[in-house]
């Protein structure tokens, strides 16, 4: 081996070495959170730590209920806001993803940076003048402003994210079908839909990942019957009788379940998405 190949020999120990460590550095709290959810409450915080305790056990998880009683509850409003404005967002940034993509007009680019604009604003400005007029509209403490202003904020992101993946698509794809007696819509759903399946599966879990962890619109917006986890979590962090770690941490591992989910199967997708467009022949 001479010195050339020690060397690349060498950089690649101290790549994987780096690699091993920032993977580590990003895995150890969720590991910690997991791991500790199963542990008796007070072996969680014991020094030198153990990785499950003297015996795992599912106590924490069994007293979820007797601790925070509306945390199942809150749970599936989040899963209403979810779905709701992934369903609603898609939907939206899809049609104009299309539109900002197909049709070359100097009109459009007014809207085009309105959306990114838009993007930009801090959630707590627009939540002010929206307060009073949910409360107006009586849809204070219910699922619907929260999944309105959910997908308010996501579909700018989406729409652009969208937009890059339907300018790969050859337009020629379209005009031929059309020549085949489709009209413009039907195109776009038989020919470019399907191709930007990936880029759509992309999006679906950028956007599912930031409604299901969102904290501000659903502590303004709500207080009992629309409240979601990520709220009642963070109530349960100030319970005045404090703070019991065995509970919280096992309502965040199961808070975490649903996106590990969401990854997982749409994971192929996902990587097609994300490397679309990265190596042009």
């Amino acid at each position: 081996m001479n010195i050339h190949q020690l060397r690349r020999f060498g950089f690649g120990i101290v790549k994987w070495l780096l690699l091993a460590a920032v993977l580590l550095w990003a895995a150890f709290p969720i590991v910690f959170m997991v791991m500790s959810s199963f542990k008796p409450p007070g072996e969680i915080w014991a020094y030198p730590p153990r990785l499950w305790g003297s015996t795992a056990t599912l106590s924490n998880y069994e007293e979820i209920g007797r601790y925070s009683p509306t945390y199942f509850r809150d749970l599936g409003n989040s899963v209403q806001v979810t779905l709701g404005g992934v369903l609603l967002t898609i939907l939206t940034a899809t049609a104009a993803a299309f539109v900002f993509s197909r049709i070359r007009t100097g009109w459009l680019k007014l809207p085009g940076l309105l959306i990114i604009v838009i993007r930009m604003f801090p959630p707590i400005v627009v939540i002010i003048p929206l307060f009073p007029l949910m409360s107006a509209l009586g849809l204070l403490d219910t699922v619907t402003p929260l999944i309105l202003a959910g997908t308010a904020f996501s579909v700018s992101i989406a729409t652009m994210l969208l937009k890059a993946f339907i300018d790969d698509i050859p337009v020629e794809l379209e005009q031929a079908a059309m020549i085949d007696g489709c009209n413009q819509f039907q195109a776009f759903v038989r020919i470019t839909l399907p191709l930007i399946a990936p880029g759509i599966a992309a999006v679906v879990v950028f956007v599912a990942v930031g409604l299901w962890n969102e904290y501000l619109f659903a502590l303004i917006f709500t207080s009992t019957e629309a409240r979601t986890a990520p709220v009642t979590i963070a109530i349960a962090m100030s319970n005045p009788d404090g703070a019991r770690w065995g509970q919280l941490l096992a309502m965040s591992t199961i808070h975490l379940v649903p996106v590990v989910v969401l990854v997982m199967a749409v994971h192929k997708q996902l990587v097609q998405g994300m490397t679309t467009g990265a190596v042009k022949g």
